[in-house]
């Protein structure tokens, strides 16, 4: 019996393999076959997807356009969006990320832990209240936070978007804005999340 509740062992190990750091050993080739008749329709596609429904999760893979252009050249696929339709569809959310830290814009630490990460938003668990009151503005209380994964600085212009008082914490969320390079770096993070996710809920080899 496998594993995982919605996926069979070749299934976790396919996923495992289809996104792994570039290198020609790396790769894993799916051979896919499509009607001569829709290859018009390909060249003028404004975008190519590969979607895998997994569960309550929806990864979808952009195509590169330049593999796409080139028929010798197998089509490659880059980084996934992962969305999760558990209820309302939103970003998948990475549970207590590690290796990932939010300073402030003068590099200095924020005194909150990451509980949950999306690719735009995340959820902040602090001892005190994170942002100052606007109560004279109705404006969205904005703010220049960094995220720092391994070696990268990620700038990011954080939106409160609610907050909660407990008995000894607070809880925000926010969400982000990050540019084009920037936003990559966090998608490739999120996505060796999900995949560490699901390795943890593989089964463990037998011992012999």
């Amino acid at each position: 019996m496998p594993g995982h509740p919605y996926l069979s062992d070749d299934e976790l190990t396919l996923l495992s393999e289809l996104f792994q750091e570039a290198s020609a050993q790396s790769y894993l080739t799916l051979p896919l076959q499509l009607d001569k008749e829709a290859a018009p329709l390909i060249k003028q596609a404004s975008g190519i997807e590969l979607r895998l429904t997994l569960g309550e999760a929806v990864l979808t893979f952009p195509v590169l356009r330049s593999a796409v252009s080139c028929e010798q050249s197998p089509a490659q696929l880059s980084t996934p969006h992962i969305i999760s339709h558990g209820g309302q569809p939103r970003s998948w959310r990475l549970p207590a990320p590690q290796h990932i830290h939010v300073k402030h814009a003068n590099g200095k630490p924020l005194a909150a832990e990451i509980r949950d990460l999306s690719i735009n938003g995340m959820r902040l668990l602090s001892r005190r209240a994170l942002f100052s009151s606007t109560t004279h503005s109705k404006s969205p209380r904005q703010h220049t936070l960094l995220l720092t994964v391994g070696e990268e600085t990620l700038r990011c212009v954080v939106t409160l978007v609610r907050e909660h008082k407990g008995p000894a914490f607070w809880m925000s969320a926010v969400k982000f804005e990050l540019n084009e390079e920037d936003q990559q770096t966090l998608l490739a993070f999120v996505f060796e999340g999900f995949l560490a996710q699901i390795k943890k809920q593989a089964p463990a080899a037998p011992v012999v």
